[in-house]
């Protein structure tokens, strides 16, 4: 512990204004010893752990950082670890998002975070203004349609038969055979309909 300085003294050392270290206290970020003064070691500590480096003037040391002041966030295995550093470098790397050192700090992770969330709300206003809409619901409606004009197909020479036999003076039960087995044969060279989206 080193020597207990004042909150103005405090201040100085973090490179903040006295009214930042006072509301710091008063939300109970940093502790005070009995006498009233603040040991500037843990002060700063605590502030680390305590305080969004985004949204803060204090620097810390590269040593500082390293040891991880800020909670972590829970990972249970190391595979889960690794998906979420993966997936943060392939966010800033999908944004262009220069990564010089190769390691992912509170910075980027901070970035990554506010990046999703832009995209979500992208996609939440797309799909409240309907230029949006469910991969279900878009696939059910290209398979109904695709299946009513099969149907359609499959009922037109039965439909079409008898009109086409009397023009062409034509037996109209061999018309409705040769209409049908071309019409099953043309559908089944087209084959299934597949969807990409």
């Amino acid at each position: 512990m080193s020597e207990p300085v004042s909150r103005r003294k405090l201040a100085d050392i973090l490179g903040v204004r006295e009214s930042a270290v006072r509301s710091a206290i008063k939300h109970k970020r940093i502790s005070v010893l009995p006498n009233g003064l603040i040991d500037p070691d843990s002060a700063r500590e605590e502030w680390e752990a305590n305080t969004d480096p985004a949204r803060s003037r204090v620097r810390t040391s590269a040593k500082v950082r390293r040891q991880g002041a800020h909670p972590r966030a829970e990972v249970r295995t190391p595979a889960e670890a690794r998906e979420a550093v993966s997936l943060i470098a392939r966010v800033l790397a999908e944004e262009g998002v220069e990564d010089a050192d190769g390691g992912i700090d509170f910075g980027k992770a901070r970035t990554a975070e506010l990046i999703l969330k832009a995209r979500q709300r992208s996609l939440d206003q797309a799909e409240q203004q309907g230029r949006l809409i469910e991969r279900a619901t878009a696939e059910k409606l290209f398979f109904d349609t695709a299946r009513e004009l099969r149907d359609a197909w499959l009922a037109w020479p039965a439909r079409i038969a008898i009109v086409m036999a009397d023009e062409l003076k034509v037996d109209p039960r061999a018309l409705t055979t040769i209409l049908t087995t071309h019409v099953h044969q043309h559908l089944a060279e087209l084959g299934e309909p597949t969807a990409t989206f």
